[in-house]
């Protein structure tokens, strides 16, 4: 099913400031008693709308302190880098990087290219997707986060969309059922975000091997325009992809959801459809954004395109067209479970859409055979470079066009995703190359040419876990 639903608003609140300005938490944190609260039953927290009808609308801002980073001396240390750089050669053109922490510290970050910290967000028990993207002609951070872990977190996240001073600029809430998840945030030209979502479903699943009175992950794709928190697309995997495409397996526990699309990331084509990646069933889906028809399928049981053996991907994540003909995918190659390549790779598809033709244009794959079971994503620079995050493997890297590593990193814990300030797939043109410098008084940070004065906005960390991915 796909619903057009410009008519329909899905609600708006906003973000409030501490209401408690001598505590010295509040100050110095993103206040998350005050912007959890307000989710309620709207999808977007935006505070520039009109507060008529059921929106219901707060103040501007969120305000971090900002303490200045201590200089190193003979009786204090500099503080540790938050990775470890491996590699690191000419040419690499290595920006600041953005990931998380999803393991038991769990934060979103920003680095520059030795691994020092110049900014990072705490309080929520589990974050991912933390990235630059643009919004109305502007750059803007954006990141998801849950006061859940694990699966519970599924359905109870939440994204956060700020400016460069890390003021709020709007939050997209649970709504209807549909909770926002870690694995895609995308903010269109258009002023529109795909979100995705998985939602439980009672279904039949005996023809699968499973229990007649059986649940189902049912992928969740929705476009939201921020402006006005109207959902303008509701896209849902079970009307258009049948369990049998799945290779996942089914749960004996009637009780257990079967998981057999998992949706992970969504990307807009060059011809304005969506491109949807599911890891569960080894498929990219080009999907009508009229109609919600699957146009085609690249991959899985059902490929419209043959593909060679040397080019079948599994467990993929992050597809998306890097121009008109070339789609480009992180390929896991393993789940842990079943492997079709021992180490995980970057593919790039050359796809003729007429003739039904994909043919094998570039693989990449770390020297070190790195295997991600779960999570990547890769990133083209605006150099040609490609900056790779891989997922469960707990490593970052730059490689050149001709795939020479340029640069590589251990992380202390697994990132979703991982993203470089220099990336020609997100970062904003009119920073250009500059890098980005943390700000003064409001807490955030700026393009800057240089670091001579650093700052940083730290709030204590509390515990979370892993998500899968």
């Amino acid at each position: 099913m796909v619903l057009l639903m410009n008519d329909r608003e899905a609600g708006l609140t906003s973000a409030l400031e501490p209401t408690d300005a001598g505590s010295d938490r509040q100050r110095r944190t993103l206040s998350r008693r005050g912007l959890l609260g307000l989710g309620g039953a709207g999808a977007i927290a935006v505070a520039s709308v009109s507060s008529a009808a059921t929106v219901a609308v707060g103040k501007t801002q969120q305000v971090r302190e900002a303490r200045a980073a201590i200089p190193s001396s003979p009786a204090t240390a500099a503080p540790a880098p938050e990775f470890t750089v491996l590699t690191s050669e000419a040419g690499q053109a290595t920006g600041d990087i953005f990931f998380t922490d999803m393991g038991d510290t769990a934060a979103a970050l920003i680095t520059d290219g030795s691994g020092r910290k110049l900014w990072s967000t705490e309080g929520a028990k589990s974050y991912a997707n933390l990235r630059l993207q643009t919004y109305q002609g502007q750059p803007v951070i954006t990141w998801w986060e849950s006061q859940s872990t694990g699966l519970a977190a599924y359905a109870e996240g939440r994204v956060v969309v700020t400016d460069l001073a890390h003021d709020v600029l709007t939050t997209v809430e649970p709504h209807g059922g549909i909770s926002p998840d870690e694995h895609e945030f995308l903010i269109t030209p258009r002023g529109t975000a795909f979100i995705v979502s998985y939602v439980n479903k009672k279904v039949d699943l005996r023809k699968v091997g499973g229990h007649k009175n059986g649940l189902i992950m049912n992928g969740i794709l929705e476009e939201i325009d921020l402006a006005t928190g109207k959902v303008l697309l509701h896209w849902e995997s079970f009307d258009h992809v049948d369990l049998a495409e799945s290779y996942a397996s089914v749960p004996e526990d009637p009780d257990e959801p079967y998981d057999y699309f998992h949706i992970n990331s969504v990307n807009p084509t060059p011809d304005g459809q969506v491109v949807i990646s599911a890891r569960h069933t080894w498929t990219v889906y080009k999907v009508d954004r009229t109609t919600g028809r699957v146009r085609w399928r690249l991959g899985g049981k059902r490929s419209d395109f043959e593909l060679p053996k040397s080019a079948t991907f599994a467990w993929q994540h992050d597809a998306q067209f890097e121009n008109p003909t070339t789609l480009r995918l992180f390929d896991n190659g393993s789940d842990g479970t079943t492997t079709v390549t021992e180490e995980s790779q970057v593919l790039w598809f050359s796809i003729d859409e007429a003739a039904r033709t994909a043919r094998l244009e570039r693989r990449l794959v770390h020297p070190a055979k790195v295997s991600a079971h779960s999570m990547g994503n890769a990133q083209r620079l605006e150099n040609g470079n490609v900056f790779v995050g891989w997922g469960s493997g707990s490593r970052i890297s730059g490689f050149a066009i001709d795939n020479t590593l340029l640069f590589d990193a251990t992380l202390p814990n697994v990132s979703y995703r991982a993203t470089d300030r220099s990336g020609a797939d997100a970062g904003p043109a009119p920073l250009g190359v500059l890098t980005l410098q943390i700000g003064h008084a409001a807490g955030g940070w700026k393009p800057a040419r240089n670091r001579d004065h650093q700052e940083t906005a730290q709030q204590p960390r509390r515990p979370g876990r892993p998500l899968s991915g």
